[in-house]
């Protein structure tokens, strides 16, 4: 028994201790560690890409929409610049198919209905206005001032508006010659 080293059992100074569960534990925890580590560092590598990406993503759609709204503001004035200087021509075709589509033997009609018998028209300069109602000045010879009135009374029954009696004057026969301011507006 010569190779053998000599057996301590000297218990009373140095006690045998069970450690094993000790070591497992902290070798557990070790290794839970170094798993959390290994995570962590995955996780971080991952989202820490993704964010990255997610970054110059976001940096390139705000120049695309900086763009984009540079596009819409130039995209506006040349539509506004195009809509003014097309206007007037619009206005124009605007105002020729409005006089094209006028009825006049209804503006006529309603003349001739308010006129009194022995009175007539002897003038008519119409003006068409912008929301499609016509301002006319007539000039309307009577024999009184009492048939003159009832055609004054008749164009506002019959709709007329804005009625303003200008000048009066008498003809070499005596007949009553008076200037006449109205609007008719038709129905379209």
């Amino acid at each position: 028994m010569t190779g053998m080293p000599p057996l301590d059992l000297n218990l009373a100074t140095r006690p045998l201790r069970n450690r094993r569960l000790y070591k497992a534990l902290a070798g557990g925890l070790a290794l839970l560690i170094a798993v959390l580590a290994g995570l962590s560092l995955f996780v971080f590598l991952k989202y820490g890409g993704e964010a990255a990406r997610l970054k110059a993503s976001g940096i390139a759609a705000k120049a695309t929409q900086d763009q984009a709204r540079g596009e819409q503001r130039q995209l506006a004035a040349n539509i506004r610049k195009a809509e003014s200087a097309g206007r007037e021509r619009v206005e124009l075709v605007n105002g020729i198919i409005l006089k094209k589509t006028f009825l006049w033997t209804a503006l006529f009609s309603e003349l001739e209905q308010a006129l009194p018998g022995p009175s007539y028209l002897t003038a008519l300069t119409p003006t068409f206005l912008a929301d499609g109602s016509v301002a006319m000045h007539i000039r309307v010879t009577s024999r009184s001032l009492e048939e003159f009135m009832t055609f004054i009374d008749n164009l506002t029954a019959r709709g007329f508006k804005n009625i303003q009696v200008g000048d009066e004057t008498r003809s070499d026969e005596g007949r009553l010659i008076m200037e006449i301011d109205l609007r008719y507006e038709r129905a379209l």
